[in-house]
């Protein structure tokens, strides 16, 4: 397993975070999100690609993701 963060734009209010963590759970065996700095952290198996995680956070509303590891 491992971890790989992401920095969020459109994250604002805890609905934000729930939505966005909801979107990613299907990409990773957990995720965890934070409002202030707006990150997602998950934990996966193998490698999930920026441009999978903004996908799924486009289904979930106005988010994207930028990769910091």
């Amino acid at each position: 397993m491992q971890e790989q963060s992401f920095e969020l734009s459109g994250v604002n209010c805890m609905h934000c975070v729930e939505a966005v963590k909801k979107a990613l759970e299907p990409l990773a065996k957990k995720v965890e999100v934070t409002l202030s700095p707006a990150i997602a952290v998950l934990t996966v198996e193998k490698p999930v690609t920026v441009e999978e995680v903004n996908k799924a956070l486009a289904k979930a509303g106005d988010y994207s993701a930028v990769a910091l590891n």
